[in-house]
């Protein structure tokens, strides 16, 4: 285990999953702490679309509920993907960890570069979530407290499941930022180290730095692979909730729950710009690198 050393490039990521049950090691309290967030959050699904169904009729109150029903599968889609990929993604930590440990100075200062604009990422996605999520919960107890036939009940249980959404959502993204901005930081090392290599009468080098290059994209279709579902559902889910919100801002231009509107659709467009930011990066790493690589090597 390298559980001081996984703290350098995880902080944000750790504090996230843990408080969804999803902690490095499997124990009793974890899994209470994940049955608790998963079934307040399904619990919170399943009431807004009993609502949705009693409103049928009325299609703003009818948007209003679709957005929060929406979030609330994603944040369901992306806790139960962590849960299938646990020991999947705390290895890959492991091994990003050990590799920083065979890196000379120079190339260990590239992972650092790469490290530290993940950090900032990483935090500034935690706390815009979290300040959406805030504003959400004021807004939803304001419109109760205002009501005359106040019902309690679903605003009070929305509060505490938006919160875990928001923790499901930057725990799952953010992990995945943080593996494709490793796997970057690595792709660019290779690439250095290829650029000084001199071919002379033995290429065992080169064979070690060939081999090092299929760990590396062995590790990016693991990457792949454990997100790959969650990012289906997300592009899916976002463009229908995007068409949705455009309906509603139009219908609320100059009314005070605009506000709210621009807001969510923000916090949409970040999920999404999070993973076209990270994947596209990781795709083209992938992708183009080994063609530029023997391109290089017959120069």
């Amino acid at each position: 285990m390298l559980a001081a050393e996984t703290v350098d490039f995880f902080r944000v990521q750790s504090i996230c999953l843990r408080a969804i049950g999803i902690a490095r090691t499997d124990s009793f309290r974890g899994r209470v702490l994940f049955a608790v967030s998963f079934f307040t959050v399904l619990v919170m699904m399943l009431g807004t679309v009993m609502f949705a169904f009693k409103h049928i009729d009325q299609i703003m109150l009818l948007c209003d509920c679709l957005g929060p029903t929406f979030t609330a599968y994603l944040g369901l889609v992306r806790q139960y993907n962590l849960l299938l990929h646990r020991s999947e993604l705390w290895s890959i930590v492991d091994e990003f960890a050990a590799l920083k440990h065979s890196l000379q100075s120079s190339e260990i200062r590239i992972v650092q570069k790469y490290n530290r604009i993940d950090r900032f990422l990483a935090w500034a996605y935690l706390i815009t979530a979290m300040s959406t999520g805030v504003l959400f919960v004021g807004v939803a107890l304001v419109l109760v407290f205002l009501s005359e036939k106040s019902d309690w009940k679903l605003p009070l249980l929305m509060d505490v499941a938006i919160f875990w959404v928001v923790l499901d959502c930057v725990a799952c993204d953010s992990t995945f930022g943080t593996f494709s901005s490793c796997l970057v930081a690595h792709f660019v090392i290779i690439q250095e180290r290829f650029e000084e290599l001199r071919f002379d009468d033995d290429n065992r080098e080169l064979k070690k730095l060939i081999e090092h290059h299929k760990y590396i994209l062995r590790i990016s279709d693991r990457v792949i692979n454990a997100y790959k579902n969650v990012i289906l559902n997300q592009l899916l889910i976002s463009s229908v909730l995007l068409c949705m919100l455009g309906f509603q801002l139009v219908i609320s231009v100059g009314t005070n729950i605009m506000v709210v509107y621009v807001a969510y659709g923000m916090a949409i467009t970040i999920q999404v710009t999070y993973y076209c930011y990270y994947g596209s990066q990781l795709y083209y790493e992938v992708r183009t690198y080994p063609t530029n690589l023997w391109e290089n090597y017959r120069n």
